[in-house]
């Protein structure tokens, strides 16, 4: 893994943890399965863009 992509994981990470924690404070339910799909699609998209950047540099070079 590359360090962009940690640049982007790490505070997405720490964002999560900090929207259950506050919630938890406050006395609200934090809503795990919206904060559940919000992360799959995330993922799925850094995913998807990490492939598809990969392949576009390898077509450029040949």
């Amino acid at each position: 893994m590359n360090k962009s992509m940690l640049v982007v994981l790490v505070p997405s990470l720490l964002v999560a943890l900090g929207y259950v924690l506050v919630l938890r404070h406050m006395g609200y339910a934090p809503g795990y399965p919206r904060l559940l799909i919000a992360m799959f699609v995330f993922f799925g998209a850094v995913y998807w863009l990490s492939r598809r950047a990969s392949r576009k540099a390898r077509s450029s070079q040949s």
